[in-house]
């Protein structure tokens, strides 16, 4: 794993080379800064039980199942179209560091994005009239958006090895993620009570995020994506490693 930090490099500077990383990244703020504002004006409205932030960790599926496809789509396809994944794999580097510079690549791009709206804590701070703010469910809530979306990351990087084409590698991955988040919580609606229910709530990144966003971290969650992330690593890696078969 020495490689590693010399490939991590290589991908972050690959991200801004073009003018995609500063799209994903105005992309990325404009829409949860328009969702902080809509927020903050629905709240001032009258008194509630919610706060700002956490509406707005609530909201992480949004940039999930869009910004991630976008962050992820190039990054073994675009490689494997150019033919520059030949070069790579030539050099004296492994499967496995190739991988995971390229999920810490984009887990570390999408970090940073969620770390710019730190700012909002800042701004909430300035206009509460001296009261503090809570910061333990704000830093389990990071922690949960960035748990999750590390998880997808790996997925988004998975379809990515699978395919020579951005847009396919998107779609696929839009698709992984969208029956993850959206159709794995309206099963939790549909299925009320008994263990089918259970399950699905259990698996549901909705659930884990009310969670979070309440300061309550739960290590289930931590082992469910942590143990989802190898997996789909290791998965990753063996499709990389199939072309030496072709």
């Amino acid at each position: 794993m020495r490689n590693i930090p010399t490939l991590l490099r290589r991908e972050l500077g690959a991200y801004f080379a073009s003018m995609m990383g500063y799209v994903v990244v105005m992309f990325f703020l404009i829409v949860m800064g328009v969702t902080f504002a809509v927020v903050v004006g629905y709240l001032n409205r009258g008194p509630t039980q919610l706060t700002a932030m956490k509406i707005l960790f609530q909201m992480f599926w949004l940039p999930s199942l869009v910004v991630i496809p976008m962050i992820t789509m190039r990054l073994l396809a675009e490689e494997k179209r150019a033919g520059t994944v030949e070069m790579l794999m030539t050099a004296p580097v492994t499967e496995w560091e190739v991988v995971v510079a390229k999920w810490l690549g984009a887990f570390a791009l999408y970090g940073l994005m969620w770390g710019l709206t730190g700012f909002y804590v800042l701004i909430l701070q300035k206009f509460s009239g001296g009261t503090p703010l809570d910061l333990g469910p704000i830093l389990a809530g990071y922690f949960g958006v960035l748990l999750i979306g590390q998880f997808l990351i790996a997925i988004g990087l998975l379809t990515s090895s699978l395919t020579k084409n951005q847009v396919a590698a998107a779609l696929m991955s839009f698709a992984v993620i969208f029956l993850l988040l959206i159709v794995l919580n309206w099963l939790g609606f549909l299925f009320q009570g008994g263990v089918v229910g259970e399950m699905v709530r259990a698996a549901s990144a909705f659930e884990h995020m009310e969670d979070f966003s309440r300061g309550l971290v739960d290590v289930r969650p931590v082992v469910l994506y942590g143990t989802g992330t190898a997996l789909v690593l290791f998965v990753t890696v063996r499709a990389v490693e199939s072309r030496k078969w072709r």
